[in-house]
């Protein structure tokens, strides 16, 4: 069962978009956000898409703080497995469903493996099934498991050393001693020669394969330095960089993130995503940089150093357009993308652009109420009057709650204070401070409205 014949070009395009989202919210840390709203419905959508689910399983185990669960959970979590399994498009969504509450529960891992083999997704059980033996490197099952389908992949030397980890504890186990002259076999096969001179032509079942996550020597690796072995072991497979660039992230490090991403991007042919993710780091770094240069220059005004703070301001100002250019480009139908677009016009004073993308944008329920408050601004600022406060009225009747609702109330009693409708100020002002009486100068702007209703009626009455 091949995702390409169930899966649409659309339905693509929207599960890249709730990926992108997705990293975008793992970069600030916000993993349960992430997991729930956008890598969870990735990878059970998509279960044949072998970056949606190494990247579920990263998100996952930094939500929980990189520390392994007890084999309590994990075996709790195993006997999970036995309800409803039979068709391999259940017993995937209950490997994931016992993942998200321990992401190295081995049993799962296996068990969301061997769903995806069935269902004809080779690269996705290559995943799980790798991360079941980074949960636990001597577990039998785990190791079976990874072994056979990484010689499904011609992946031969790797898959003698996880049946090299089985026979280290148990030497006679005939089934990994099969395993192994199957695997030789069929490397020799694969060769096309006689592995002459090799450690495979003559396999001694005693020794001990260096485990993945340690050197020659012993040293533990980092993970940093583990993701480095596998790209090199596989230097096409674009989500080892992806998944660096997010360890270095994660460490703030973002010029070392910069550069994984770049690497992507070369090995993936400029692969659209990865080129937002890439302007993505760029522009984070350019804003920390900016924000040192600031501090550095408050400490130590010096023409010179003022003259790097702005021009560093100036490329992060730019970058921030490139990037969202580039993801309406490629995103054009995601309205929060043409939310922050028409904010970055607007920023910049280029109004009319701002109003279009904001109108294109609040055809989304979602953003309806901050397009309109926006537009309110916008139209505010080429001095037409009458469609802010139109606007500025929409989007009070929109917004249900938050600081925009608040904001949308202030503006649109300070313009009509501006208009000279006092009536109209006084009402909007009066369900501002229902809500939030010390909200800026609000007391201070409804003492002036009242002064002046007053002065206006009775300069009336006369």
């Amino acid at each position: 069962m091949s995702a390409d014949l169930t899966i649409s070009p659309a339905k693509r395009e929207q599960l890249q978009q709730l990926f992108v989202r997705g990293n975008e919210q793992m970069s600030l840390k916000a993993y349960e956000y992430a997991d729930n709203i956008y890598f969870t419905p990735c990878v059970l959508q998509d279960p044949e898409n072998p970056i949606y689910a190494k990247t579920f399983l990263v998100n996952l185990r930094r939500k929980f703080g990189e520390k392994k669960k007890t084999t309590r959970s994990i075996i709790a979590v195993g006997k999970k497995m036995t309800v409803d399994s039979k068709r391999p498009e259940n017993l995937f969504k209950i490997s994931i469903s016992a993942l998200k509450s321990n992401p190295w529960a081995v049993e799962a891992l296996i068990s969301a493996g061997n769903a995806c083999e069935e269902l004809g997704h080779i690269k996705s059980a290559l995943v799980y099934y790798q991360s079941a033996v980074e949960a636990d490197s001597n577990h039998i099952g785990a190791n079976f498991a990874y072994a056979i389908a990484l010689g499904e992949v011609t992946e031969y030397d790797n898959a003698l050393a996880c049946v090299q980890r089985i026979l280290k504890q148990q030497p006679d186990n005939q089934d990994a001693r099969q395993l192994v002259q199957k695997l030789l076999a069929e490397q020799t096969i694969h060769r096309g020669q006689y592995a002459t001179g090799t450690s495979r032509e003559f396999f001694d079942f005693s020794s001990t394969a260096v485990p993945k996550n340690e050197d020659v020597m012993g040293r533990v690796l980092t993970l940093e330095e583990q993701i480095e072995r596998r790209i090199a072991k596989n230097p096409q497979d674009t989500a080892n960089y992806i998944e660096l660039a997010q360890c270095f992230l994660k460490q703030s490090n973002l010029a070392e993130a910069e550069k994984s991403y770049t690497r992507a991007l070369e090995v993936s042919d400029n692969a659209p995503d990865i080129v937002g993710m890439l302007l993505e780091t760029q522009k984070k770094r350019l804003y920390a940089e900016t924000l040192r240069l600031k501090e550095e220059y408050e400490r130590h005004p010096q023409d010179a150093l003022k003259a790097v703070f702005l021009a560093t301001r100036t490329q992060y100002e730019t970058k921030s357009i490139e990037l969202a250019q580039h993801r309406i480009k490629h995103h054009p139908h995601n309205s929060g993308y043409r939310y922050e677009y028409g904010l970055l016009l607007q920023k910049n004073e280029q109004v009319k652009e701002a109003i279009a993308e904001f109108q294109t944008a609040k055809s989304d329920p979602a953003r309806t109420g901050d397009c309109l408050l926006e537009l309110g601004r916008c139209f505010q600022m080429i001095r037409q009057y009458k469609l802010a406060m139109t606007h500025y009225h929409e989007a009070v009747q929109t917004l249900e709650k938050g600081e925009n609702k608040k904001r949308a109330l202030y503006l649109a009693m300070k313009l009509a204070f501006t208009l000279e409708n006092y009536g109209q100020a006084e009402e909007y002002g009066h369900q501002l401070a229902a809500i939030d009486f010390s909200y800026r100068d609000l007391g201070d702007l409804l003492e002036q409205i009242t002064q002046r209703s007053c002065s206006t009626r009775s300069s009336s009455v006369e």
